[in-house]
């Protein structure tokens, strides 16, 4: 697939290519892999983290794995998890979606996340 950009996108791409490491081409991929996910899931925005970029519920500081883990500890009651992060059930719902559709990014996530606690606890 070939694609035509501005000369400013370009230059803007090459930039953010350079401070990540990675070559235009891949971040242009990343970003269009993105733009599908945010157009099938509104409610999810993307951040730069460790490592890459993390799927967040936008307008939050909440990661969608962590989402996934207070369900959890919420027995599975999303309106309970809803109410906790004072979130409509909706968009807790979405993130889930989300967390169902993309199942291997968001349990990567969340071993990274259970070997960061182990680390710190030891």
């Amino acid at each position: 697939m070939s694609l035509r950009i501005t000369r400013d996108a370009k230059n803007d791409l090459d930039a953010d290519a350079i401070l990540k490491g990675l070559a235009p081409s891949t971040v242009a991929a990343n970003y269009v892999s993105e733009g599908t996910r945010r157009s099938r899931f509104p409610a999810i925005d993307f951040r730069d983290g460790h490592p890459g970029r993390v799927a967040y519920l936008a307008g939050t500081r909440w990661p969608v794995w962590l989402i996934v883990d207070l369900v959890k500890d919420d027995s599975g009651d999303v309106a309970a998890a809803a109410k906790h992060m004072n979130r409509p059930a909706a968009l807790v719902k979405m993130a889930l979606r989300y967390a169902e559709s993309y199942a291997d990014e968001i349990q990567a996530a969340m071993q990274l996340a259970e070997s960061r606690s182990a680390d710190w606890l030891a």
